[in-house]
């Protein structure tokens, strides 16, 4: 896809040619976008305030913009799931099938002057003084969360890395999460379980949900270089693995979806990321993800090598 404003269009042509193999797969990632209306496409550079002198002025202002549109309060509803991302809009799915996600809660169980511990003992405990503690952290919890559009993946593909001792850190590597690293010590997480049909349940709410449920797109998330955008062919996301994939065998489905407010019983585990992410050569990483998206969608015309 590209911008309608020829200046903006050179500016990505430069943010694709980037010598910074990161900053050019998040080049990349707007070139191959097929999924997105021109509405929202124009939206966005309707947005960009001028001078915008080269591609990391243009990279700044797309963060922005998902900062004021996409990463919004209740109860505003991110563009994401309006009427203007049809083109992006998910089909019906079964109410009974299981979501997952993992949420990094380090700094929510800090400002609740809890541990790891403390939280694990109240989510098990039959205690109702103990138990209660869970119930405060959630309300504060749902009370600090915005209503960005969420990530998640399908529970029965992912049957290996949850039942793992090593959950958080295979869930992290499979679902592509190099911002859950440990630069700044251990990471507490949250294995978040829930159904369709919860979200769908809690989206009915809201009238400006015109589909709950999206392919993740370029626009719904500050620029990445993990992020990579599916062929239209395919009928959802697919993230990037922090590991090399050999075949799109190996590809997983992602979807977005709106806001879904957590209950206790949407805890499924509680764990510690203690180990960063493994070493990988990212440029072979991203062009063999791009090659399983090519054979699954059967499409030698997608997308193009770093």
């Amino acid at each position: 896809m590209n911008f309608t404003d020829p200046e903006f269009s050179a500016l990505l042509d430069a943010w694709a040619a980037s010598p910074d193999l990161r900053e050019r797969a998040e080049g990349h990632n707007i070139a191959f976008e097929e999924r997105l209306d021109r509405h929202r496409m124009d939206t966005f550079e309707r947005s960009v305030k001028r001078p915008c002198t080269n591609h990391m002025d243009l990279r700044r202002q797309l963060s922005d913009f998902v900062t004021t549109y996409m990463e919004v309060a209740t109860p505003h509803v991110p563009e994401t799931f309006r009427t203007p991302n049809s083109g992006a809009s998910m089909g019906p799915k079964s109410p009974e099938q299981k979501l997952i996600r993992i949420d990094n809660i380090t700094r929510h169980l800090a400002n609740g002057g809890l541990t790891l511990t403390d939280l694990a003992e109240s989510h098990s405990s039959t205690d109702p003084a103990v138990s209660a503690k869970l119930e405060v952290f959630l309300d504060q919890w749902n009370l600090a969360r915005d209503n960005r559009p969420m990530f998640a993946a399908f529970k029965d593909q992912l049957w290996p890395e949850i039942n793992d001792a090593a959950w958080p850190h295979k869930l992290r590597d499979r679902l592509g999460l190099p911002h859950y690293g440990v630069g700044g010590g251990p990471l507490t997480v949250a294995l978040m379980e829930y159904t369709v049909d919860e979200v769908l349940g809690e989206a009915a709410g809201s009238p400006d949900i015109a589909s709950p449920f999206c392919v993740p797109t370029f626009l719904d998330a500050k620029p990445s270089s993990q992020f990579f955008p599916t062929p239209k062919e395919l009928p959802a996301g697919s993230p990037m693995a922090l590991f090399m994939i050999w075949s799109d065998d190996e590809l997983i489905v992602e979807v977005l979806h709106s806001r879904l407010t957590y209950r206790r019983h949407h805890i499924a585990k509680l764990g510690e990321i203690a180990l960063d992410g493994p070493e990988v050569d990212f440029k072979t990483m991203r062009n063999n993800h791009l090659a399983a998206l090519q054979v699954a969608a059967v499409r030698d015309d997608f997308g193009e090598e770093l």
